[in-house]
């Protein structure tokens, strides 16, 4: 007789770490498709003059600023309601219409600036990811306050684009870092206490975990790049 059958309580709990792995395996993947579109997507856009031109030499180009954030605050009731599939498919939209708003950093910096960027993004979103994952510290009373932090953010950088100011955006900035690198563990831990109350995760769970992390990391390295990017 195996010891799973003699203690059924330990064979339990190593399904449910199993299926929790699973999880956030399927999490991340779609996290990285994410991430992949939206470079793509990007790497096309600045690599077109035509496409430049179109998109930042009309009023066009206050559709892509802002659309990401309209399309943020609808997304998740629109991918709840979708089929798995399709749930993942509308991240992967998002994440393209994302990347068109992204191909401007492109072109305003140094492709050394953006590669160290993103080395940087990468050790912060992961340190925080994994903190997220394994610390026995309750973190959702900082998610309230991040959040806040967030509306605040958002407004904040808002009035900037029309203000213009550098000491500003170098503050909005390096809040930015601060309070998404917050997030990321927040919305890790998040992630995985929901999956252990309910038992389990239905399939569009996955996607919305991707858009939350993908939304961190996008955000982080986009502070980042504005604080540490040297210019063309």
């Amino acid at each position: 007789m195996s010891y799973s059958m003699r203690d059924p309580s330990r064979s339990a709990a190593a399904s449910r770490d199993e299926g929790l792995r699973a999880f956030f395996v399927a999490v991340y993947a779609r996290m990285g498709m994410a991430l992949a579109v939206s470079a793509a997507t990007a790497l096309i856009v600045a690599s077109s003059p035509t496409l430049l031109e179109l998109i930042f030499g009309t009023p066009l180009h206050w559709v892509v600023l802002f659309a990401p954030l309209a399309m943020a605050l609808f997304m998740g009731r629109v991918m709840i309601n979708s089929t798995p599939a399709g749930a993942t498919g509308w991240l992967l939209v998002f994440a393209a219409i994302m990347g068109v708003t992204l191909s401007s950093m492109l072109i305003i910096y140094t492709g050394e600036s953006v590669a160290r960027a993103l080395l940087i993004t990468a050790c912060t979103f992961g340190a925080a990811s994994l903190f997220g994952y394994t610390t026995g510290t309750d973190l959702s009373r900082m998610g309230g306050i991040l959040m806040m932090a967030v509306i605040g953010l958002i407004i904040a950088s808002v009035i900037n684009i029309f203000l213009q100011s550098s000491g500003a955006q170098f503050v909005i900035s390096a809040l930015v870092v601060l309070v998404f690198t917050g997030l990321a563990a927040w919305d890790t831990q998040r992630l995985r206490v929901m999956y252990l109350e309910n038992g389990g995760a239905p399939g569009q769970m996955a996607a919305l975990g991707a858009l939350s992390l993908y939304l961190d990391v996008v955000n982080i390295f986009v502070a980042l790049l504005s604080l540490t990017g040297q210019r063309r």
